[in-house]
């Protein structure tokens, strides 16, 4: 995860000009840090972390309202932002009533934050994982960021991968190559110019081999 928000930072500080850059900083210790937390036998230790940080760190101040985690940052007008502010669609106005509700992503704090950290990761070539309890929403949060990327155009195409008990290694190795096309020598990669995302569900389900493979 150090590793990851890393390269996330460094991602930001390519850009020709970079504004707010302690913002950022702030921004990427807390998701690094404690992004991982959660609330477990009646404790919330995600609260916990947040009131530890602004008692502590103080030269950039959060509002009182919330959490550190309820905020991104406006790089723009250097200044913190609560992730509803990330909404620019009336999401009722995009809601078609005749396909079920698993075709959409409510925007919430958590799905939004999830989904930015997300596309972070992608645009660095870097896989990112969600941990959670089941019907936390981890599948539909990934389904929805998948949908946004591959509906702009041709630079993403997508692949699902259901693991299941029974799923072992020559079953993903084919589930995984039957999207990619031979280009040159050893070399495979995705139909046309199109970046391959694959999406594996449920990594935890897979019965373990004698290599643990």
């Amino acid at each position: 995860m150090v590793i990851s928000m890393t390269k996330l930072l460094e991602n930001i500080l390519n850009q020709k000009e970079v504004k707010g850059l302690e913002y950022i900083f702030v921004f990427a210790c807390i998701w690094c840090i404690g992004g991982g937390f959660t609330e477990k036998e009646g404790k919330d230790y995600k609260r916990d972390f947040s009131n530890w940080w602004k008692d502590k760190w103080k030269v950039i101040k959060f509002p009182g309202k919330g959490t550190v985690f309820d905020y991104f940052v406006d790089t723009e007008n250097s200044k913190l932002e609560g992730w509803e502010k990330m909404t620019t669609t009336d999401i009722i106005s995009t809601i078609d009533t005749s396909k079920s509700i698993a075709n959409y992503t409510i925007p919430t704090v958590d799905t939004i934050s999830a989904s930015f950290l997300m596309k972070q990761f992608i645009q660095i070539n870097h896989c990112p994982l969600l941990v959670g309890q089941a019907g936390c929403g981890k599948t539909q949060i990934i389904k929805g960021l998948i949908n946004e990327l591959t509906s702009r155009g041709d630079e993403f195409i997508s692949q699902i991968v259901n693991f299941n008990f029974y799923t072992d290694a020559n079953l993903l190795q084919s589930q995984l190559e039957s999207l990619l096309e031979k280009k040159a020598g050893r070399t495979y990669a995705p139909i046309g110019k199109s970046k391959l995302i694959y999406f594996v569900d449920d990594m935890n389900m897979p019965m373990r081999d004698p290599y643990d493979t």
